[in-house]
């Protein structure tokens, strides 16, 4: 009888409690239940006001549009904008009027008549593929310079994942290539070399780049309205390629827009469909799946969503390739080998490329049009790319292609001279 009345007095006390807590969500004196996708939407919105609250916050930490382009900011990027340029006439001009031309630039910029001028276009070859480059000018470069890492590098850095490591400090290739390294080796120890590397390229990624897309992303991260606009004219008067579509190579704020535009996508692939072993340079993804059937089903889904936001992707260049067999990103060859070790050489093209260039150096040295000394920074330029990478024997021969050519190294090879002679004999 003690028990039947213990358990009538919980039941009673949790039926108490039950009630309070519908008279707590009830509306009219009436008891309101919530559909699981009401509470599905409620949690979203909740979610939602948070992350709203944490860009607000970020916005007003900058401070005003006069704190964030203050002179002492202003003259301290300014000074920065000559570094390693101070050779350029036009540079020297800037640096010696340096103090008052910072307040009149910021006094247009405050008062919104700053307008940048026109870029320098000229086209640069870099290793065989031809890049269209805009310059800016140097006074641009400043107020660039002040947007890009007052305003632009803390409010898009934190919607940015981890393993996105270009243009940004204390990241960049080889950080990116020790990075797919560490992952190379965590999937080792789950998985073995079992599973696939998914290859994905943005196709014309600065030339087709969309720009309502950036515009929104100014509307969704940049709250305060001065800093909005001058960060819109900024890429209103920018080169492009065809109307709304194209960001100018050679523009900090242009490296800046780009290199976060597909975090949307990054953070599906991180936070949805959680994939450790991904990460991006630039255009250029890489992500590691367990089998290859995952990847491939991922690899349709990641270019639908890269197509859905105006994102252009080279399915040509896509692939997914077994972990078995080596696979090159971003120039470099990755192989897992059956003991978890991961090695990285570098552009097997290096090579060729040097051997025709020593040969014209060495015809330019008998000429007199250049110095040893020239040769020799050439060499430990190769050298020292290399060096960084798994490619011990391709620098030997390297430097066995410098001596041959330079210090007549050949002709102590087996030659056909004493064959010759021996025949003769």
């Amino acid at each position: 009888m003690a028990a039947d009345r213990a358990l009538r007095r919980f039941m009673c006390q949790g039926n108490a409690d039950l009630d309070g807590t519908l008279q707590d969500n009830c509306t009219e004196g009436e008891h309101s239940f919530m559909t699981s996708q009401e509470r599905r939407e409620a949690r979203y919105q909740r979610r939602r006001a948070r992350r709203q609250a944490r860009r607000q916050a970020r916005c007003d930490a900058l401070g005003p549009f006069d704190k964030v382009f203050s002179y002492r900011k202003m003259f301290r990027y300014g000074k920065k904008c000559c570094n390693g340029v101070r050779w350029k006439q036009s540079v020297q001009n800037f640096e010696l009027h340096l103090f008052s031309g910072t307040a009149r630039r910021r006094r247009r910029v405050l008062n919104k008549t700053w307008k940048p001028k026109k870029c320098v276009h000229f086209m640069l070859r870099e290793r065989g593929k031809i890049r269209p480059i805009d310059a800016p000018h140097v006074t641009d470069r400043q107020v660039d310079k002040t947007l890009c890492n007052e305003v632009l590098i803390p409010l898009y850095g934190p919607s940015m994942i981890y393993d996105n490591g270009a243009s940004q400090k204390n990241k960049g290739l080889h950080w990116h290539y020790k990075r797919l390294a560490d992952q190379l080796r965590r999937h080792f120890r789950l998985y073995g070399r079992e599973g696939g590397v998914l290859l994905i390229d943005l196709k014309r990624f600065f030339p087709d780049a969309n720009r309502a897309l950036i515009f929104w992303r100014h509307q969704h991260y940049i709250l305060n309205d001065d800093l909005r606009q001058l960060a819109d004219t900024i890429v209103q008067y920018a080169p492009s390629t065809k109307p709304g579509r194209g960001m100018p190579l050679g523009k900090e704020p242009s490296q800046q827009e780009m290199v976060s535009l597909p975090s949307s996508v990054d953070n599906w692939i991180k936070c949805q469909r959680r994939v450790h072993g991904a990460g991006h340079y630039m255009d250029d993804y890489v992500l590691l799946f367990p089998t290859i059937e995952e990847a491939k089903a991922a690899g349709h889904e990641i270019v639908r969503r890269f197509e859905a936001i105006g994102i252009r992707v080279n399915k040509r260049k896509c692939k997914v390739s077994p972990l078995t067999k080596p696979f090159r990103f971003c120039k470099a060859r990755f192989t897992l080998t059956e003991t978890g070790k991961v090695k990285i050489n570098g552009s097997r093209d290096g090579v060729k490329r040097a051997r025709r260039k020593l040969k014209l150096f060495h015809t330019e040295f008998k000429a007199g049009k250049r110095t040893l000394d020239s040769v020799d920074q050439y060499m430990e330029c190769q050298t020292a790319y290399y060096r960084s990478f798994n490619d011990h024997g391709r620098l030997l021969r390297l430097r066995r292609i410098h001596y041959a050519i330079f210090f007549g190294g050949a002709k102590c090879t087996g030659s056909p001279e004493p064959q010759m002679e021996k025949a003769s004999a």
